[in-house]
């Protein structure tokens, strides 16, 4: 039996992502990194892993703007090789909530919004700033548009920075799940899913160290996980080992176990972070037994994000002097 033409379309894709997996940051060069002796010798190590054009290196204390520069390559190389960019697009609708957030905090709080913009979502950065100053709608989809004037009354009447995040990001994945559904892909369908159910367990716990009241989560619970909010909101008062049993159905039994022990003890968020981004480069991997599809592509992309993410806690580190086993202890899964 023959595979289907969607699948057919993405042979060509799917392979060439295949072929630059292997320079993806493994565990034993992100190990190297941290055993590095300085900042800049780790600096050396990313340039090896093709971060950068190749016209220039970059001061270890300017490693943030390499790593722009590299997701916007991977996401320009991605979105590149794809048949349907627009499968993409749960993927991309972050980097445009993060330019509407960015823009309208700088506008609000008197700011620069410049150096915080990311040139990667499905609106160009300079085009976002210009429909954002202007007030032209035209060229948002209606969430982001209706987003903006909600987030424009609110501060209005509230002052509230805070407010600004709430409202952007529920608007942001629920832009991103009707994305993953017209797309029809149910790999990308439930990674969505699984992010807006870790992103509700972090503002769980966050809000419950807190020490606020159980109704402040229910106005900040975001819709569209499998996690349903009434089962956080019965389990507000109890602890996190015994909440953990009931996550057991949705993969995050671990995350809830270990890093709920590590807060009771210390109050550091840092396994709960870390293993919750492991559970999502885990999910990644299970495209790796799918030959051809957007799932390769979807998985590099995941891939890439966590990879991002350890790269600047390792680089954090080295600049500011910690030791190898603090690095060591936040240093994500890798995807190699």
């Amino acid at each position: 039996m023959g595979i289907d033409q969607g699948k057919k379309d993405y042979v060509f894709a799917s392979s060439r992502v295949r072929s630059v997996e292997k320079y993806l940051l493994s565990r034993d060069k992100a190990e190297a990194m941290i055993d590095s002796k300085t900042p800049e010798d780790a600096m050396k190590l990313l340039y090896d892993l093709g971060y950068g054009d190749g016209s220039e290196t970059l001061p270890a204390g300017q490693f943030e703007t390499l790593l722009a520069a590299e997701i916007k390559k991977v996401y320009s190389f991605v979105c590149g090789i794809a048949p349907d960019r627009e499968e993409l697009f749960p993927f991309l609708y972050p980097y445009d909530y993060h330019n509407l957030k960015v823009l309208m905090k700088a506008e609000l709080l008197d700011t620069d919004p410049q150096p915080f913009l990311m040139d990667v979502g499905t609106i160009p950065a300079a085009q976002m700033t210009v429909l954002v100053r202007e007030r032209n709608f035209v060229g948002l989809t209606d969430k982001m548009r209706n987003a903006l004037l909600e987030v424009i009354d609110v501060f209005a009447r509230t002052g509230d920075p805070q407010s600004i995040d709430f409202i952007f990001d529920k608007a942001c994945f629920a832009e991103m799940r009707d994305a993953a559904a017209a797309g029809g892909s149910e790999f990308i369908m439930d990674y969505v899913r699984l992010q807006i159910d870790i992103i509700n367990l972090k503002a769980f716990v966050r809000i419950r160290q807190m020490g606020k009241p159980w109704d402040f989560f229910s106005q900040v619970f975001i819709d569209g996980g499998r996690i349903q909010d009434k089962l956080f909101i019965g389990s507000y008062d109890e602890p996190y080992e015994q909440f953990a049993e009931k996550l057991i159905p949705y993969g995050l039994s671990i995350p809830m176990a270990e890093g709920g022990a590590m807060l009771r003890e210390t109050g550091r968020f840092t396994a709960l972070e870390r293993l919750c981004d492991n559970r999502l480069v885990e999910y990644a991997k299970a495209a790796k037994q799918i030959s051809f599809g957007i799932e390769p592509l979807a998985a590099y992309l995941i891939a890439k994000e966590a990879e991002i993410r350890t790269v600047r806690i390792i680089m954090t580190g080295l600049l500011q002097g910690l030791s190898k086993e603090a690095m060591a202890e936040r240093v994500r899964e890798t995807y190699v």
